[in-house]
Formats: C-alpha cells, sequence, structure tokens
C-alpha cells in the first residue's frame, strides 16, 4: 500500500533539508539542524500539518555515510518507513537539471520517492556488532593505507646516501611498526567481536570453509551483505561486486562481448580475486576449471572472474544450507 506522505531528505553534516509531498501538493520545504531535536521538529511538523499517522510516512535519502545515521535511529526506533536510495539512481531520473541547491535536491528525492514509491526497500540499520565491525574495517583500512605509504617512502629513500636520510628512515621504521601493531590488534578485535555474536560467528565459520575465502574475506562478506539478508540470490551480490557478466547488443547492428559493469563494490571485487587467486593455487577442482578453459580458447580473466562467481555461490550455498562447505557433497548426493 503507498504512503500518503512522502518526505524527501537532502543531508548534510549540520542539517536536513526536506521536501514533504502530501495528497498532490506542490510540496512543502523545511530546513532542521541534524539533530534528535531538530529531527522530532520535523515530524511534529508532519503530524500537526497533515494529520496523517507516522505509518503512512515514507522517508527516502540517498546513501550519506555516518551523516544520515541520527535520522535513521529515530525513524527505526518509532517504525517509520525509510529507504535509502543510491544517488546515481536518483541523478539518472532527473532529467536535465540547471543549478543546484540542497532545498532543490531535497524536492528531486521526494519526487523520486513518490514515482517508485512501490520498487523501494524499506531500510533498516544493521546490528550493532556490524556497525561496529563496518567501523572496525574502515579503521584497518586507513591503517593499511598508511602503512603502504610508509612501506613506499622507506622504498624510495633506498639509492640515497644513509647520512641524508638516517633520521627519516629511523622515523618511518618506528611508523611502520606502530601502524603494524595497530593493524594486528584491529585485527583481534574484529575476530572478537565476530565471535561475541552467535549469528556472526556461525556465519563466518560456513563462509571460511569456502575454498579461498579467508577470516577477513568472510568479515567483509557478512558487512555488505548485513549478516546474508540484503542479497536474496548470489546473482545480486555478484552484480554489486562487479564480477556478474551482461549481455551487450542492441538490435543486429551492435554486438559487443559479455563483461561485467564498472558500477560496483570495487574493494570486494578486489577481494574476491585475490579468492580467486588462492583457491587456483589450493583447489585442484578449480585449476583444472581453470586449464580446461584456457585450453577452449577462454580469456584468462574472463575464466578468473567465472571462478569468482563460483566462489560466490558457494559461499550463499553454505549459508542457505547452513553447513560447512564439503567439495564432494555433489558427489554423495549423485
Amino acid at each position: 500500500m503507498k504512503k500518503e506522505v512522502i518526505v524527501g531528505i537532502d543531508v548534510s553534516k549540520t542539517w536536513l533539508d526536506a521536501h514533504i509531498l502530501y495528497k498532490g501538493t506542490t510540496g512543502t520545504n523545511l530546513r532542521i539542524d541534524n539533530t534528535k531535536a531538530g529531527i522530532l521538529k520535523l515530524c511534529k511538523w508532519i503530524e500537526k500539518s497533515t494529520n496523517v499517522p507516522s505509518t503512512q510516512w515514507l522517508f527516502c535519502m540517498e546513501h550519506t555515510g555516518l551523516y544520515s545515521y541520527q535520522l535513521n535511529s529515530f525513524l527505526q526506533n518509532r517504525s517509520i518507513y525509510q529507504t535509502m536510495v543510491n544517488p546515481l539512481a536518483i541523478k539518472k531520473s532527473m532529467g536535465i537539471i540547471r543549478g543546484k541547491s540542497d532545498k532543490a535536491d531535497a524536492r528531486v528525492i521526494a519526487c523520486y520517492a513518490a514515482r517508485f514509491q512501490d520498487g523501494l526497500k524499506e531500510f533498516t540499520l544493521p546490528s550493532k556488532s556490524l556497525q561496529k565491525l563496518k567501523i572496525l574495517l574502515s579503521q584497518r583500512e586507513r591503517m593499511v593505507d598508511m602503512k603502504r605509504q610508509i612501506d613506499l617512502s622507506m622504498q624510495s629513500f633506498e639509492e640515497l646516501p644513509q647520512e641524508l636520510t638516517r633520521e627519516i628512515a629511523a622515523q618511518n621504521k618506528k611508523l611502520k611498526l606502530h601502524f603494524k601493531r595497530n593493524i594486528e590488534l584491529l585485527d583481534e578485535t574484529i575476530s572478537q567481536t565476530v565471535k561475541e555474536d552467535q549469528l556472526l560467528k556461525d556465519q563466518s565459520k560456513k563462509i571460511q570453509s569456502v575454498p579461498g575465502v579467508g577470516p577477513q574475506i568472510a568479515v567483509h562478506i557478512l558487512v555488505t551483505t548485513q549478516a546474508m539478508t540484503q542479497f536474496k540470490t548470489s546473482r545480486q551480490y555478484a552484480c554489486y561486486c562487479g564480477v556478474a557478466p551482461f549481455e551487450y547488443s542492441s538490435g543486429s547492428s551492435y554486438r559487443s562481448k559479455t563483461k561485467v559493469h564498472y558500477l560496483a563494490n570495487r574493494k570486494m571485487k578486489t577481494l574476491f580475486h585475490m579468492a580467486a587467486m588462492s583457491v587456483l593455487t589450493s583447489d585442484g577442482e578449480m585449476k583444472v576449471y581453470y586449464n580446461r578453459k584456457l585450453a577452449e580458447g577462454k580469456n584468462a580473466m574472463s575464466v578468473i572472474n567465472a571462478i569468482r562467481f563460483k566462489i560466490i555461490d558457494r559461499v550463499f550455498a553454505v549459508v542457505k544450507r547452513n553447513e560447512c562447505y564439503d567439495k564432494k557433497y555433489l558427489k554423495q548426493a549423485a
């Protein structure tokens, strides 16, 4: 059933711009502070102006990272329907737009929600454990990047005389050790967080039973899938990761090879590529498959991408069956 009140929200760090649509009206704009008090003020205004219960409200906003957390928490705690939309989807629906402002963006978001309401998925915040894991993974990635920069700096000084770089080299050595220790501490905290949540612990064990998938990849899978609840099929998740191939053709004049799309979570694509390369060295079945496809004339990267997809298939299969991966499973079933 369609909601009676549509609220488009343009989120920023300091304030929220809201555009409220009700019964075909041209809409009302309201700017509030991005605080609990400001959001409460908006809800009271909507309730008083429309006389519609909150069960008939729909809040729509773009994914903006942490800035929308206050609003997401407020709406979820009061069971108010909310949805998060990819900014690119909204941008492509706008047509030709001249100029830009927060007020105009809020109106576009509200109009998008009103038009595509039937296809919008309700957004719910992940569990506290998943939220913590997401923050820890982000911090770990920053630490790894900083350690990599120090490594590159140390390499660049190798050809220079030591008397010129002795002090900097000593500093870099200490910094490298500091980042290494912090990464190790973060890994311990991530592991402990998974162990403290029984659902995540069980799912992580099953996911890691898939050849090529280690603890880091397993945690990233749990976070990006919200404990395997955000994607119904492995194909959907493969598309999200930039692994699913798509046909490219039009009429009888345009034919292009099947390929993956550039819009994807590149971090996950990289992780699954590492998993595929790992499984090629440890799984005889995949190695045989890889060599057979190369002998048939297939492109090497296309075959590796197929292996990425197979790994995702296996991850979804073990979670769905609620049992660890067994490479003899099909033979036993036969």
